[in-house]
């Protein structure tokens, strides 16, 4: 198990208070309209039973429950740290949970979002296959977007056999000891961020390709329009994924391969990058009302 070491730092922080002012403002905006929002969807889905058994709205629900989870739960110490330029309380075993509750949910909503997009494919393409093996598919989903991030970063962050050195000015104390470790770092990237995110923006590309394709090769047009629907329903969290999770994924391994603090790319990930995936956060709820706005203010 590991032990835990704090570290005080009494030098000027990376980032500079002026970036994390803006950045505090903009979460700030956002937050309050983001969590209104989630508990309209929330009233919604239990106002419409329909809406809630439709299997192809189960993403919907879960990306929803998760980012509120997170805006309500874990942003907050994000803000209270940019506000006053520390961790909300200076202790190792804060840190440590910290970084844990980001990484866990941060996995969950990747992954949700990335078995949603080949859920999505099979759904359009491979139904009668999709509901033969349904409750496999729900199975192997409900595995791998909850419990391997959960089992993961139980070992990594409180189990990893290493001493946490933490530096309380910096973004989640500079993380957990195990991102000294090569192997580790690149594998819990790989597993968290980058393996979900590649689904993500791959499915949809192929998704959208083929779908578009099949709009010249059938007859059909109701079918091929309601095709369409099911995929820019879920197309546009996928953009807005991809939109806030690329530059913060590039430039993150960017900054831990070369080690340069001085480098562009290092300034960009410290200073306003790290905090790109809470946009996302913020707005998947609005998001997911402007896809589900046809079922939400049909008439009953």
């Amino acid at each position: 198990m590991s032990s835990s070491a704090n570290t005080t730092v009494d030098t000027a922080s990376l980032s500079p208070p002026q970036s994390r002012i803006i950045v505090f403002i903009i979460l700030i905006i956002l937050l309050i309209p983001s969590v209104i929002c989630s508990l309209y969807l929330f009233y919604k889905f239990i106002q419409r039973p329909e809406m809630r058994r439709r299997d192809t709205n189960l993403v919907f629900i879960c990306l929803i429950i998760i980012n509120f989870l997170q805006a309500t739960g874990e942003l907050p110490l994000t803000l209270t740290f940019l506000y006053t330029n520390q961790a909300a309380i200076l202790k190792p075993i804060f840190c440590q949970w910290w970084a844990f509750l980001s990484a866990i949910l941060y996995g969950t909503g990747l992954w949700i979002m990335a078995m949603g997009s080949i859920e999505r494919y099979l759904f359009i393409f491979h139904s009668h296959a999709l509901k033969k093996y349904r409750i496999h598919f729900r199975s192997i989903s409900l595995m791998i977007c909850f419990i391997l991030p959960i089992c993961l970063y139980i070992f990594l962050v409180f189990l990893f056999p290493c001493t946490n050195h933490f530096i309380y000015i910096i973004f989640w104390c500079a993380a957990p000891c195990y991102m000294t470790q090569s192997f580790w770092q690149v594998f819990s990237w790989l597993i968290d961020n980058g393996i979900p995110m590649c689904i993500i923006v791959i499915v949809n590309i192929f998704l959208l390709t083929k779908v578009l394709c099949q709009k010249y090769r059938m007859q059909q047009i109701n079918m091929w329009s309601k095709n369409a629907r099911m995929l820019f329903q879920l197309m546009s969290v996928a953009i807005l994924y991809a939109v806030c999770w690329l530059p913060f994924l590039v430039s993150g391994q960017i900054m831990s391969y070369t080690q340069d603090l001085s480098s562009t790319a290092t300034m960009l990930y410290l200073e306003y990058f790290v905090y790109l995936p809470y946009i996302s956060v913020t707005l998947c709820p609005f998001v997911c009302l402007f896809s589900l706005s046809k079922e939400i203010f049909r008439r009953q």
